[in-house]
């Protein structure tokens, strides 16, 4: 008699579902045939090469880099996109990523293979589009904008455009700038005027002679030519925070049909400035001078997207900030309204969510992406997540794979976005994730760090010290942001990597293509990982996943007494997970020490298997098998190393009526009194199809036995 089928599906039906295990498959600079030196294949099709690689590895989800057509050319990394439809083709050649016809190939091999490809997808700026009048920006830099809590729109994203050929044309022009509110005066900036419609040889460099304040400061001015570098500082420490420069125009300069004078106030070293024109004085060479109508002088941004050679994706300034709706709400400041990355979208307007929603749909259906990771989500709604994802639930697509990079340290704002992007969405069902910012950190300090006490890498998780779960967090140890000096985990990353990669309930684990690799980078030790995150990779999917639960034996407070003959408690990481079809108990130990870890560590739940035997399964540990004396286990780690001991169902076979454990089911079986009802209880896994039962009163039970203290028995 067996009573087994129903359970035993149930837990077929769970093990279909292995861990997830997510490669950043490209790395800052990433090479790209023509730059920095490099000449070979493309991006996507070295990955393709690697493919098979990545699958046997475990590999599930490959994070490809931004595709899109960006405005910095072929060299880009790509977070300068302009236009989105176009992954190298349209007769423009390649992106810094590859041809289209790669990025085809490189998606069916990874389809083949049984992964997804996961497009990093800019939701929140664009860069390279068309110039264009921007009475927005006009009005937010000569009317709202001043001082009192907004920040300046950065002058490197806006030129001015006088008309030539009307009322303005040959002569001279004096040219008058200041710092709006004098808090950015100090900052040098470049001054560049040329003339549409005629082509002049540059001109070359200058620098400001001082003082140059010009008439409104009793001062002289400094003569400027077309086409021509002038470099400046508004700050010259006499009171005057003017500079006044003389631009001559003759007949020969510009198209007498109609023409417009540009001139360019762009920030010279770094940070953003509040210069502006806020006079011009125009002497022609015939005739009374004026003062030229500041109505006239436009501002242009380069931000219409409607004539990109994909004629899709289609935008223009109405859909950046500051627009028609908001120039006299925006400060251009905060989270969500700051302009640190080129143009800067408003999500809220109706036109952005749909082009975004239509390339998203797009990405999925036409180019083969299964998942998304979003960049820079912090700096937009999470209500236009939520609004994407429904609007593909609309289309019958659901991303296997959606995760935000929200770049902050505080876990509950991390929580948080998770949770405002779910109560936002009404349709889909798509698990959403967002990077682990906070374990990162803690897993950096525990490896280079040695005065931190590695515990408080527990606390530290957005799992347990937030209501997420790990169904809502990927977890990483390095990625392409932290590539300057002392960024990365400089001391022994692969302890970082044990941790996520044995703790399933932190989250789905992504792994840094350098580290995979071995791949030389600036700022970062280089170390071939593969062989040893292989085997972390299928461990896991051997003995972990599925674990119900994860117990910290080590941490603060614990109640679990330990002995330690070698080693340190704030330099190792223990803990016990269960539940787990593979394997009934699995221990882990983590020894962040540069001294061998020797302890005898008390585990909870074990002795109930009588004396079980655990296999060290990494072949990291001194010896291969450890007999656990009641709830006593003895631990030995090498230093700077890691060991997993499993406890596997074959281990754990339970006769109910007889109160006896058994190595294998047959043995169960054989020593089963055949005149007497018996209930065995097996791990997942243990049951064995040519054992015969018909011969004994028996019931197989799936689980552990009814007393067992983590009540997960399955019958």
């Amino acid at each position: 008699m067996r009573t087994f089928a129903l359970a035993l599906a149930l837990v077929c039906s769970s093990m279909a579902f292995g861990q997830d295990f997510m490669l950043q498959g490209w790395y800052w600079d990433y090479d790209k045939d023509g730059c920095n030196g490099y000449s070979g294949p493309n991006w996507a099709d070295r990955l393709n090469d690697q493919v098979t690689t990545l699958g046997e590895a475990g590999i599930t989800h490959v994070w490809l880099p931004p595709m899109s057509r960006a405005s910095f050319g072929a060299c880009s990394n790509g977070y300068d996109p302009k236009d989105l439809y176009d992954l190298g083709e349209y007769g423009l050649g390649r992106t810094g990523f590859g041809t289209r016809a790669e990025v085809d190939a490189l998606i069916a091999s990874l389809t083949q293979g049984g992964m997804e490809a996961v497009a990093d997808v800019v939701y929140n700026h664009r860069d390279g589009g068309a110039p264009e009048d921007n009475p927005a920006v006009k009005a937010y830099v000569e009317t709202n904008y001043d001082g009192g809590g907004e920040q300046p729109f950065p002058s490197d994203r806006f030129r001015n455009r006088l008309p030539l050929g009307g009322t303005y044309g040959a002569g001279d022009y004096y040219i008058k700038i200041s710092s709006k509110t004098q808090n950015f005066g100090p900052n040098r900036y470049k001054f560049y005027a040329t003339v549409a419609g005629v082509d002049q040889p540059f001109q070359g460099r200058i620098d400001e002679t001082e003082p140059n304040g010009g008439g409104d400061c009793g001062q002289p001015f400094d003569d400027v030519q077309l086409d021509q570098d002038l470099i400046a500082n508004l700050y010259d420490f006499s009171g005057c925070y003017t500079d006044e420069f003389k631009l001559t125009i003759t007949d020969n300069d510009f198209l007498a049909s109609g023409d417009d004078l540009l001139i360019s106030l762009t920030n010279f070293e770094s940070g953003y400035s509040d210069h502006r024109i806020y006079d011009i004085y125009y002497q022609p060479t015939n005739g009374n001078g004026f003062n030229v109508n500041l109505a006239d002088l436009k501002y242009e941004t380069y931000t219409d997207f409607t004539q990109l050679p994909s004629a899709q994706g289609g935008m223009n300034f109405e859909n950046f900030r500051p627009n028609s709706t908001n120039t006299n709400t925006t400060g251009l400041n905060g989270d969500e309204e700051s302009l640190l990355f080129f143009y800067d979208v408003v999500q809220a307007n109706p036109s952005s969510r749909q082009v975004y929603a239509d390339w998203s749909k797009w990405l999925m259906n036409s180019v083969g992406i299964g998942g998304l990771r979003m960049d820079a989500v912090k700096h937009f709604p999470p209500s236009f997540v939520g609004q994407i994802l429904d609007d593909l639930h609309d289309n019958n697509l659901t991303p296997g794979m959606v995760v935000g990079e929200f770049f902050d340290g505080d876990a509950n704002k991390l929580a948080g976005w998770v949770n405002a992007v779910n109560a936002s969405k009404t349709k889909s069902q798509a698990a959403v994730k967002v990077f682990d910012f906070t374990l990162r950190e803690a897993l950096k300090q525990a490896c280079d760090n040695g005065g931190f006490d590695v515990r408080e890498v527990y606390n530290r998780s957005l799992r347990d010290a937030t209501n997420l779960t790990g169904f809502n967090v990927v977890t990483f140890v390095n990625n392409h942001d932290f590539r300057g000096p002392g960024e990365a985990v400089m001391n022994d990353p692969l302890l970082a990597y044990a941790y996520i990669m044995t703790n399933n309930q932190l989250g789905v684990p992504s792994i840094f293509y350098p580290d995979f690799f071995g791949t030389e980078l600036p700022n970062a030790p280089q170390i071939d990982l593969s062989e040893e995150l292989t085997q972390l990779m299928s461990i896991h999917q051997q003995y972990i996943v599925n674990a119900t639960s994860v117990d910290y034996l080590n941490r603060f407070g614990t109640p679990y007494t330990a002995t330690y003959n070698s080693g340190v408690s704030n330099q190792a990481m223990v803990y016990q997970l269960r539940g787990a079809p593979g394997a009934a108990e699995v221990i882990v130990a983590i020894n962040f020490n540069d001294v061998p870890l020797d302890i005898q560590q008390t585990i909870p739940g074990v002795s109930q298997f009588g004396a079980p035997l655990f296999t060290e399964v990494t072949g990291n540990a001194p010896t291969s098998t450890v007999v656990a004396e009641g709830d006593q286990f003895q631990i030995n780690v090498p230093a700077k190393s890691y060991a997993i001991y499993a406890l596997t169902a074959e281990d754990v076979v339970f006769n109910a009526e007889a109160g006896t454990w058994h190595a294998t089911i047959q043995d169960a079986v054989d020593q089963a009194d055949s005149n007497l009802a018996t209930d065995l209880y097996v791990r997942p896994g243990a049951y064995d199809e040519a054992v015969d039962y018909s011969a004994k009163n028996i019931h197989v039970h799936i689980g552990f036995p009814p007393t067992d203290e983590t009540g997960d028995t399955e019958e």
